[in-house]
């Protein structure tokens, strides 16, 4: 008999708890956490002053890894968040381990971005950017 109440109480705690860890959340929670893809947006991130802003702080803060004989791109990808800063800095396509720890020193040194909008809202963005390391003649 003891065995059965200690068996009952057992059941009960344990499908309270997982049913107490169930929670659902409203949809303007969801929608916080959703990460969209540059082409599912009316308005994506931007560097603020544009391109040619972007190409003057690379060239201006990139420094040559200690291997000057390595040439390539190393792909970065980051996440917009709604306030403009870069979070989740993620190398995709890798040239070595100089090159990748440059392109993410800089990409972390970036300002706060435009963010990308959708809905008129804005929303966070997986973005992707190539940095070249290229010798020029």
């Amino acid at each position: 008999m003891k065995w059965f109440f200690l068996t009952l109480l057992y059941t009960s705690i344990v499908f309270f708890n997982s049913r107490a860890q169930r929670t659902i959340l409203p949809q303007s929670i969801k929608n916080d956490y959703t990460v969209y893809h540059q082409n599912q947006l009316e308005k994506p991130p931007m560097f603020p002053g544009g391109t040619k802003a972007y190409g003057k702080f690379l060239e201006k803060n990139l420094r040559w890894p200690t291997q000057d004989d390595i040439q390539g791109r190393v792909i970065v990808s980051f996440i917009v968040e709604k306030d403009g800063s870069l979070t989740n800095f993620k190398v995709e396509r890798s040239l070595g381990k100089d090159c990748d720890n440059e392109a993410l020193r800089v990409l972390r040194k970036f300002p706060k971005w435009i963010p990308g909008m959708k809905n008129g809202k804005p929303v966070r963005v997986k973005y992707m950017v190539p940095i070249n390391f290229t010798i020029s003649a």
